[in-house]
């Protein structure tokens, strides 16, 4: 199986083989450009398909998801839509048990009513919206689980017990229990903000290593004035699975002390999440001794057991990240620029014992509109065990 001209795999590895297998799962996207469009449906609904007349409306040709495992660099297609009525989202959160769970639009002829008092019918397209879990196990199985909700992307839990969710209006994070999508609790913002920065918006939000506990990173957002920056404390907080504010992961856990470095206190640490072993990882940034303050170099910090050291790893570009089941690997990707200005997505995966890293696949930018190809995108959807 390939991608064609517009995708590379890199299938060289350099993991130890004793490490035990660690399976990433991405998905690939699929869209038109106009040229692809115009070559693949005829331009009048008369001169289509019933079948051609729903794919006409679907916002992509095809998602496919894929697995691939770090030791062998071994890549399988797990799921596809290509040809369905139903079209899933391209991003969604995957669960050890090879469980995706994402949004989907299912399209159907059905007889419309022409006005609610009028009698006349005609023939028309309908769609629903859901919530939907996919097997990954080759079958294309799926289920709708629940009504889709105008929230984002849920985020599962290392057990995949739990999902949040940001509510659309961003002033709250919902909690569903997995896999029957009830909600079990509805946790406030906006009391969190008032309380520790009232200048402050959130900016990233996810589990604890034990599933049952979040963490909200929350920043400032325009400027401070003196009282206003004496009230605002910025920071990763976390909270209980009812919502209770147990405080923030305190500043000197994981605080910028390498030999040879500085840390500008005009820059705030980024919380990536915590590792099985309850190891926190952080996005942070030094300057060399002796340089200015603005040539700011980021690293990647292990922090949190006083029975372990705390480990840097310099970075080439910021990060953030999906941190595998065992703690071992780091799955990131990068925005790069081409010469002509376009930005082509790349995924990399890095080892947090060594600090060795490796790229894996690449995406190449957006076509023109005159391609007769379609535009493909990536995105990373989790890991499986």
């Amino acid at each position: 199986m390939r991608f064609g001209a517009k995708f590379a795999i890199i299938s060289s590895f350099w993991f130890c083989a004793q490490v035990h297998a660690q399976t990433l799962v991405y998905s690939l996207s699929y869209s038109e450009t106009q040229a692809s469009s115009r070559a693949r449906f005829a331009p009048l609904p008369a001169q289509r398909s019933d079948a051609e007349n729903l794919a006409i409306l679907r916002n992509t040709r095809k998602n496919e998801i894929y697995s691939l495992t770090v030791a062998d660099g071994k890549r399988s297609l797990l799921f596809s839509d290509e040809g369905m009525d139903l079209e899933i989202a391209a991003w969604g959160s995957v669960s050890g048990s090879a469980k995706v769970y994402t949004k989907g639009v299912w399209r159907y002829y059905a007889t419309v009513p022409v006005s609610p008092a009028n009698t006349t019918s005609y023939r028309g397209v309908k769609s629903e919206d859901g919530i939907y879990e996919f097997s990954l196990d080759g079958s294309n199985r799926f289920r709708k689980i629940a009504d889709a909700q105008k929230e984002g992307r849920a985020v599962l839990n290392p057990q995949a017990t739990k999902a949040a969710a940001e509510s659309a209006d961003a002033q709250s994070i919902l909690i569903y229990s997995v896999p029957d999508w009830k909600l079990i609790a509805t946790l406030d913002l906006t009391k969190l903000a008032k309380a520790h920065c009232p200048s402050c918006t959130p900016t990233n939000y996810g589990w604890m290593a034990d599933g049952n506990r979040l963490y909200v990173e929350i920043v400032v957002v325009g400027e401070e004035d003196g009282d206003e920056a004496k009230a605002d404390h910025p920071g990763t907080y976390i909270l209980s699975p009812d919502g209770g504010d147990l405080g923030a992961i305190p500043a000197d856990t994981g605080a910028f002390h390498l030999a040879g470095y500085v840390h500008p206190n005009f820059i705030e640490r980024r919380f990536i999440g915590q590792l099985p072993d309850g190891r926190f990882l952080f996005l942070d940034f030094g300057v060399k001794q002796g340089k200015p303050l603005n040539q700011t170099e980021p690293f990647l910090v292990i922090s949190g057991l006083p029975s372990k050291p705390q480990k840097y790893f310099p970075l080439k570009f910021q990060i953030g990240g999906w941190i595998s089941p065992s703690g071992r690997y780091l799955a990131f990707t990068e925005n790069r620029q081409t010469p002509d200005y376009r930005t082509e997505l790349h995924l990399w995966v890095k080892d947090l014992e060594s600090g060795e890293e490796k790229e894996l696949l690449s995406a190449a930018p957006p076509n023109p509109p005159s391609s007769p190809e379609p535009n493909v995108a990536l995105f990373v959807l989790g890991w499986m065990h």
